[in-house]
């Protein structure tokens, strides 16, 4: 992987047309904090406000031109669009500003692929690296040789970007094939954990509002947590307690963001797929930001074009540690329904784990069990499959008071054990 020695200086330029949903001051922190999370310097920003989306450029030309001007005051190395620019208006905007030019999509597939580090997430980036890349190969414009790495190069690497297109079309296809061969285990996996009745609960939400550290909070896992942008890419999935001795599946999955581009979903898919087993979505909050709603918009967007909007949804709002107790009132009045926590401080995780169990065991109910002492093997599947809420031994068996649902009632009944409601 080709990392750059010197820090490149980036030139930020924020579109805004008439139809965007996003204010301009929040679109341009957003591009500000990936530029930052790829690791580039911020020299300046430019606003320029679109009535129209010029073909040739994307912007019109005298625009430009006075990018250009910037470009070379400001001695940036990189200009980065926070729109999706098409090969041609690329190559063009190239040919004037004569740097070198990416947009957010590229700038996002540059972070994820310094973000990915086990075989399922490098194939994922590159896949889509290759797939963005692959319009981009011919034409005139700053020549593939020159990048000389830095952002917009990380992954398939600049030796990759001058193979001709037959040979970039066939690794697409190769990636392709390796990627279904992780989508096929992963339907194995899921049929073990449906044949075993196993919970699975998956967290949702914007990139960096701490899923990885709820994720680590419930499951006492260690994976791995940062404030920049897209840490966790690889779909990771532990075990956890959810109320009494019941236990559940979490899956910790990529971070959303607004506009999430089309090339990264179809990227993804053997990741997202874990969402459609999902039987609830945990969406995880920021508290502390200023723009809930608008987040809040952009993964609810997300979902709905994944169409996962059916599915259950807890509302859980992160970092309450860092939130005045004005705004708190503030929040818990306006989302009366939602959690209110502190993964990291692991404050309130025992309402997470409350509000799961409520929906999962919803259909359970509350039984005394008989339990012959001559029938005892059944206590460790008691235990696996039900809630035990109180036990004791008498003369010639044991009592248990568990909550239980229907399956596992018949599967005791059918064993000799006699089964009453409280």
């Amino acid at each position: 992987m080709y990392e750059t020695k010197q820090q490149e200086k980036a030139l930020l330029i924020i579109t805004h047309t008439v139809k965007e949903r996003w204010s301009k001051d929040a679109l341009a922190q957003e591009l500000k904090t990936l530029v930052l999370s790829a690791g580039l310097l911020v020299e300046d920003a430019v606003l320029v406000n679109l009535k129209a989306i010029a073909s040739a450029l994307y912007i019109g030309k005298g625009k430009a031109e006075e990018i250009a001007q910037i470009v070379e005051e400001k001695k940036a190395n990189v200009v980065i669009f926070n729109s999706e620019l098409s090969a041609r208006q690329q190559r063009n905007l190239e040919d004037v500003l004569l740097v070198k030019t990416i947009d957010r999509t590229q700038l996002i597939l540059d972070i994820f692929a310094a973000h990915a580090h086990t075989q399922e997430g490098m194939l994922q980036v590159e896949l889509a690296q290759l797939e963005y890349l692959l319009p981009r190969l011919k034409g005139k414009g700053i020549e593939l040789s020159r990048l000389g790495g830095g952002i917009g190069t990380r992954g398939p690497g600049e030796k990759k970007l001058e193979i001709d297109r037959r040979r970039i079309t066939e690794r697409i296809e190769r990636l392709t094939r390796e990627i279904e061969g992780i989508k096929q285990y992963r339907d194995v996996i899921r049929k073990k954990r449906q044949k075993e009745k196993t919970s699975v609960c998956s967290l949702v939400g914007y990139t960096s509002a701490g899923k990885s550290t709820l994720f680590n909070a419930l499951t006492e896992g260690q994976e791995k947590t940062a404030s920049t942008l897209f840490t966790t890419l690889d779909t990771v999935s532990r075990t956890f307690s959810v109320r009494g001795n019941q236990r559940a599946m979490l899956t910790d999955t990529v971070g959303f963001i607004y506009k999430l581009p089309l090339k990264l979903v179809e990227a993804f898919k053997a990741t997202l797929e874990e969402l459609y087993y999902a039987d609830i979505l945990l969406h995880v909050i920021d508290a502390a930001s200023p723009d809930i709603t608008r987040l809040r918009e952009s993964v609810d967007s997300v979902l709905k074009d994944l169409k996962l909007s059916e599915k259950p949804v807890l509302l859980i709002f992160n970092k309450i540690d860092v939130v005045d107790q004005d705004r708190l009132r503030q929040l818990r009045e306006e989302y009366p329904h939602a959690l209110f926590i502190s993964a990291l401080k692991k404050t309130n995780l025992e309402t997470v784990q409350e509000a799961i169990g409520a929906i999962l065991f919803k259909d359970t109910v509350e039984v005394i069990l008989k339990i012959p002492f001559t029938l005892m093997d059944v206590i460790d599947y008691i235990h696996t499959n039900c809630e035990v809420l109180k036990k004791t031994y008498q003369e010639n068996e044991a009592v248990y008071w568990v909550r239980a649902n229907h399956n596992a009632l018949i599967y005791l009944k059918a064993r000799g054990i006699t089964v009453s409601e409280i």
